[in-house]
């Protein structure tokens, strides 16, 4: 690890994950020093969510229960859903994205903002197929 400042790059904002017991994965995290959020349900679609808060970067936990799998976008089993990035700007989520896209990469979902509050966004796979969340 260098102690150098960091150029202007990427920042890790959050991490999602997919698991069968949010409260369990919580409390293991918990001993890893996370400051935890009360675990939060969406009342459209049932899905039990958690972040916790290592400073300054979410470890975002969504539970899968039985018949409520697809309300976590493309997850089947537990495990990493996403990656998220923050950029900095709408601009460079839409920079980075037609980068990306340019290389051959796919692009899952072109730049966005799904209501006024959510951030503006896009999702796109890494050569290895995980998803990445470009995000403000």
């Amino acid at each position: 690890m260098s102690n150098e400042p960091c150029p202007a790059v990427a920042q890790i904002e959050h991490i999602a994950l997919a698991t069968n017991d949010v409260e369990g994965l919580r409390d293991f995290y918990l001993q890893l020093g996370a400051v935890a959020a009360a675990p939060y349900t969406d009342p459209d679609t049932g899905l039990r969510s958690l972040v916790l808060d290592f400073c300054s970067v979410r470890l975002e936990l969504f539970e899968l229960r039985r018949g409520r799998e697809a309300a976590v976008r493309h997850a089947r089993s537990p495990g990493l859903l996403h990656l998220g990035f923050a950029l900095g700007s709408a601009d460079a989520v839409d920079e980075l994205t037609k980068v990306i896209a340019a290389a051959g990469h796919r692009v899952l979902e072109p730049p966005h903002r799904t209501s006024e509050l959510d951030p503006y966004e896009s999702v796109v796979l890494d050569p290895d197929g995980n998803r990445l969340k470009l995000t403000v």
